[in-house]
């Protein structure tokens, strides 16, 4: 048994993107509707203190002045968000705007039972329409509503709902042939639309990981989709500009749902990953290594320039889980070069990464994403300890010493207990032979 396979569970990390794989319940926002506050004005202010002029800035005005113009400014906020609200969904086939607006509004107040008898009726609704009323880009919008009701219901009725709406285009991505022509059997999906699909087969695996041969068939036809979609450019790409109207009004559109993080991240990487965490948990390394190093570089291409700060984290991730497999094999010399090169090459990702500026993140500049920089925060302990292993392996006691030692601070850090516990064993364990030697 080599080194790695009696590494723990925490030193062998799978990717943790925004769909949430790792999670097995979606996501229940209980944020309530955000209310307009009222301002009222203190009827017990003397009348000659309130109105005592304001000296500043070189002008001279009155402090009932102040106030005159914030409760203005602030009914006329409230005013606009109540507008906002009774306003959206108006791009919406009439038909389900209500439902659609009750049943968000019951969602963000966290009551969940209202909010799936407006959501279900509103689905079933659209189910009942051909596609081209929901056009531009219909299969987004029916999937969309999908992906909404499945978050305020259980698992199970959510794994229905999301296969129901897998299903509708599956012939259709096959063959139409013979179809009506205005029906889901016969609607030919875009490139971002098959994309949609894939996000929606990569749930319904983690809504089946108990299920492992259930999991891994929607894993599978994730990949191989991704694989169809890699090769055909990937996203659908508007060619003119009355494609590119209809795209920006369908962003708006679902943008009024608020999605869950799941649907609304394009991610291409994740189901080759996911399977290929499957396939190591196995044991079966030789399927797992291609899907590892194909997500890499999906999630690193050749020109790196542009890459994010999040996929350069979860690429070091999975180079970590490279050189965990790749030690599960007879650690001869060339063995182990072959995975201390993968966790060398983690740990220069990371170090790149942390030189990066935070990715933006609201309106007014830069500030921390804290789940990207988690993800390399945690990776960069445990590729620190593998190396340190790799290195010990190697009798580079001085090497490997030092680098549990960062692993162990790193992990203190970031509160990996685990972690921290076992570079504490691999410094005593080296510190006994040094002193073993003196």
């Amino acid at each position: 048994m080599s080194a790695f396979q009696r590494l723990p569970c925490w030193l062998v990390y799978s990717v943790r993107r925004s769909l949430n794989y790792d999670s097995l319940c979606l996501p229940r926002r209980t944020a309530t509707v955000r209310q307009g506050s009222r301002a009222s004005l203190s009827t017990r202010s003397t009348y000659s203190s309130f109105n005592a002029p304001v000296g500043g800035l070189g002008c001279n005005f009155r402090v009932s002045t102040v106030f005159t113009a914030l409760l203005v400014l602030g009914t006329g906020a409230t005013a606009l968000g109540l507008y906002q609200f009774y306003t959206t969904f108006t791009l919406w086939p009439k038909e389900l705007r209500s439902d659609l607006r009750a049943g968000i509004k019951a969602r963000n107040q966290g009551d969940f039972s209202l909010s799936e008898k407006y959501l279900a009726r509103a689905y079933q609704t659209a189910l009942s329409f051909p596609p081209s009323m929901l056009s531009p880009n219909p299969y987004l919008k029916l999937s969309g509503i999908a992906a909404v009701l499945a978050e305020v219901i259980p698992d199970r009725k959510a794994r229905e709902v999301l296969e129901d709406v897998w299903n509708k285009t599956a012939s259709s991505s096959l063959s139409g042939d013979g179809a009506p022509v205005d029906t889901w059997a016969s609607y030919t999906p875009t490139d971002e639309e098959r994309l949609r699909r894939v996000a929606i087969a990569y749930k319904l695996a983690e809504l089946s990981s108990e299920r492992i041969e259930e999991e891994e068939r929607w894993l599978v036809w994730a990949v191989e989709a991704v694989v169809k979609l890699a090769g055909l450019g990937t996203h659908h790409k508007p060619t003119g500009l009355q494609d590119t109207k209809e795209s920006s009004q369908t962003q708006v559109i679902l943008a009024e749902l608020e999605l869950p993080p799941w649907m609304r991240k394009d991610d291409l990487a994740a189901p080759l990953a996911a399977l290929g965490n499957l396939y190591a948990k196995k044991g079966n390394v030789e399927y797992a290594m291609p899907l590892y190093l194909q997500a890499i570089s999906l999630l690193l291409p050749s020109n790196t320039k542009n890459v994010s700060v999040g996929d350069r984290c979860e690429a070091a991730q999975l180079m970590n889980n490279l050189s965990e497999i790749i030690m599960r094999q007879t650690p001869t010399p060339e063995i182990r070069h072959q995975a201390e090169a993968w966790a060398r090459q983690a740990l220069a990702v990371i170090e790149r990464a942390e030189k990066m500026p935070p990715p933006r993140k609201g309106w007014f500049g830069f500030s921390e994403d804290m789940n990207v920089c988690s993800t390399c925060d945690q990776v960069l302990g445990a590729v620190l300890f593998n190396i340190g292993i790799l290195r010990e392996m190697d009798s580079d006691k001085d090497v490997a010493l030092a680098l549990f030692e960062r692993s162990l601070k790193q992990c203190a850090k970031v509160g990996i207990d685990e972690g921290a516990l076992q570079a504490k064993e691999a410094i005593r364990r080296l510190r006994r032979a040094q002193e073993t030697k003196m």
